[in-house]
């Protein structure tokens, strides 16, 4: 029964600490790894082992008089051998960029109080971002897309993965279709996934076949970051602090003056092997325009 499952949902028990008799893997440790995200879907994920020359891990440290030993937690330990997967098989390289939010930030100034009385949602920039970052892909598929071996695969769907930090570990729900999705939509979907996976309620579907992630560091303060990416996808975008600084901003005139202006950095790890840098460049490019001109409309 445990190699049926995991062969139906493309996991490698190989791979994975199992916390049966003897290690082995039990039906438990697969529902546990599928709803912690870590799985990929069957057919796209690659195999976890290291490559050929890749490094190897050095003697185990010892621990020292006085030091506390405790063994991982399981979504700890799976989050260990994907993190280490993903690093051994895409070709991690980061791309930043500063986005000047100023008029996302005075559109949901002017429109939060009438979106959540009529949705009953608090409007943040989140889905703001989602929005516009799922209309940009579709102008760079190879952002949205799949290593196979010696091919690539372009994904029709745009399965958006949101990274949530819990005071457990960390787990990726995913707004599946994001691009039939309004701003209400991607808000109501966003919050309730959310929410469902602070309180351990997210199906195992509801944490796979994610096509793009969007991380958001930020939140606790951090600038900018490097993400690793998810297997099986080509990309991953971070978020930075959204904060207020001053900035040069030319007029019509030509003349420069110093404003205030509501800005984050936005990090792209994306899979060099597919992903050229002047693409990334220029999806971050277009991801900024698309920011900085976003129509109110679309409320």
């Amino acid at each position: 029964l445990v190699r049926k499952i995991a062969a139906e949902h493309g996991v490698e028990i190989g791979a994975m600490r199992g916390s049966g008799i003897q290690g082995r893997v039990t039906k438990r440790d697969i529902e546990q790894y599928l709803a912690s995200g870590a799985a990929a879907t069957a057919g796209q994920r690659p195999s976890m082992h290291a490559p050929a020359g890749a490094a190897t891990h050095g003697p185990a440290p010892e621990p020292w008089a006085g030091d506390r030993v405790e063994p991982m937690s399981k979504i700890r330990a799976l989050t260990s051998d994907h993190m280490v997967a993903s690093r051994h098989t895409n070709a991690h390289v980061t791309s930043f960029f500063e986005i000047d939010l100023t008029r996302i930030a005075r559109i949901r100034h002017k429109n939060r109080a009438a979106f959540e009385a009529q949705t009953g949602q608090k409007l943040t920039y989140l889905p703001f971002i989602i929005k516009t970052v799922v209309d940009t892909l579709k102008q760079f598929p190879v952002l949205n897309a799949a290593v196979a071996g010696n091919s690539i695969i372009y994904r029709k769907q745009y399965n958006i993965g949101i990274a949530v930090a819990l005071d457990w570990g960390l787990i990726v729900p995913v707004i599946k279709g994001a691009d039939d999705l309004s701003l209400s939509g991607l808000t109501k979907n966003l919050n309730d996934l959310a929410d469902r996976a602070r309180t351990k309620r997210l199906k195992p579907e509801e944490v796979q076949q994610a096509t793009f992630t969007i991380t958001n560091p930020g939140v606790f303060g951090s600038l900018m970051g490097t993400p690793i990416i998810p297997l099986g996808t080509s990309a991953i975008l971070g978020l930075g602090a959204i904060e207020k600084r001053p900035k040069v901003i030319t007029g019509p005139d030509g003349e420069d003056t110093i404003a205030i202006r509501t800005c984050a950095y936005f990090s792209l790890s994306f899979d060099h092997r597919i992903v050229d840098g002047a693409d990334a460049d220029r999806f971050l490019a277009a991801v900024k325009a698309g920011l900085e001109s976003f129509p109110e409309t679309a409320l």
